[in-house]
């Protein structure tokens, strides 16, 4: 997998079939559903993809980390490109925290049913896992209600949801 900087790795995936994004827009170039991974004293997981390409999803996760658990998973956005996979994976690491906001919670218990292994975070709040800390910043109805930022401090990198999000696979 791509390290893009300091341990922080793209573990998403290119999904070039899909004709049309959430049945209404064209998707001539495909799609890419981005997921981030930081790999230190714990591993965190920046969202996830559709639940369809769960499979080289976990392909790529090994790649990076091996047989080593997601410890965190922050879900910035629980739209399923986003966060489909989130129930998969707890069922394969059931120990791994769920980090996001009240609303994302209300939200993961009536995508996927989980209500235990939660962190709730709010604006300005920090978590380290290592040399890497975050911070976070709600943004609600940048896209759906619970949408957050997450500031990876030590390297200044920015995972903003669907902010910025346009279609087309990676090349």
């Amino acid at each position: 997998m791509k390290e893009i900087v300091n341990k922080v790795y793209y573990v998403g995936v290119n999904d070039r079939h899909k004709a049309l994004f959430e049945g209404l827009w064209p998707l001539p170039n495909g799609v890419s559903y981005n997921s981030y991974l930081i790999d230190d004293d714990k591993v965190c997981l920046i969202d996830t993809v559709e639940v369809d390409f769960f499979v080289q999803f976990m392909e790529n996760l090994r790649e990076v980390i091996g047989d080593r658990p997601v410890d965190y998973i922050v879900i910035n956005h629980m739209e399923p490109d986003h966060g489909g996979s989130i129930g998969l994976l707890r069922q394969r690491y059931p120990n791994m925290q769920i980090v996001g906001n009240k609303k994302t919670f209300e939200m993961l218990r009536g995508f996927h049913g989980i209500t235990t292994g939660l962190h709730e975070v709010k604006s300005g709040d920090a978590l380290r896992i290592g040399k890497h800390e975050f911070s976070f910043l709600m943004a609600p109805m940048v896209h759906w209600p619970e949408v957050m930022f997450t500031y990876e401090q030590t390297n200044r990198v920015l995972f903003s949801a669907d902010a910025f999000g346009s279609f087309g696979a990676l090349s």
